[in-house]
């Protein structure tokens, strides 16, 4: 019987390093592949490394942002003189921002905007009015007022637009 439990050799020490073995060939085995598969997806991705943070941060930037149209009401009425003759003009005016707060302080400061729109819109000459050229600068000297006051009154001026959706003079 000595034999037969020598031939089967139960609990000597052999086992226990070969077991050791088994678990260290698992172990690189497992490395092996995770740096295989890190390594494909990197050649499948075209060897690109991550973005640095201010180049992520530059994208973000470059995003834009929906506009936001704060329409001025109501329309504005004013009269003027052109040569001895009082006209009339009726205009309603939209400011375009992409920053909500600024649309917020468009409303907030609304009587000192179209105190100062009124007067420019009051000043202003039949003949100016009536070419393309003269409501052009007339919407980009509105538009400057506007970013005027809400700079003067603190608040962000970062307006991007003024827009006349309607225009009549009489």
């Amino acid at each position: 019987m000595a034999t037969r439990e020598a031939d089967l050799d139960l609990g000597g020490e052999a086992p226990k390093k070969a077991g050791k073995k088994n678990l260290l060939m698992i172990g690189v085995g497992v490395v092996a592949l995770v740096a295989a598969s890190i390594g494909g997806t990197a050649f499948l991705l075209g060897g690109k490394s991550a973005e640095p943070a201010d180049k992520k941060a530059a994208k973000a930037e470059k995003v834009v942002k929906p506009a936001v149209y704060t329409p001025l009401e109501p329309p504005f009425v004013v009269n003027f003189d052109d040569q001895g003759t009082i006209r009339f003009l009726q205009v309603s005016v939209d400011v375009m921002s992409r920053d909500p707060a600024v649309a917020e302080a468009i409303k907030l400061h609304m009587p000192a905007i179209r105190d100062q729109l009124i007067l420019l819109l009051s000043d202003t000459d039949y003949g100016t009015l009536s070419s393309r050229e003269g409501k052009d600068a007339l919407r980009a000297t509105a538009l400057d007022t506007v970013k005027k006051i809400l700079k003067a009154q603190g608040a962000s001026a970062r307006v991007e637009g003024l827009y006349f959706t309607n225009f009549v003079m009489q």
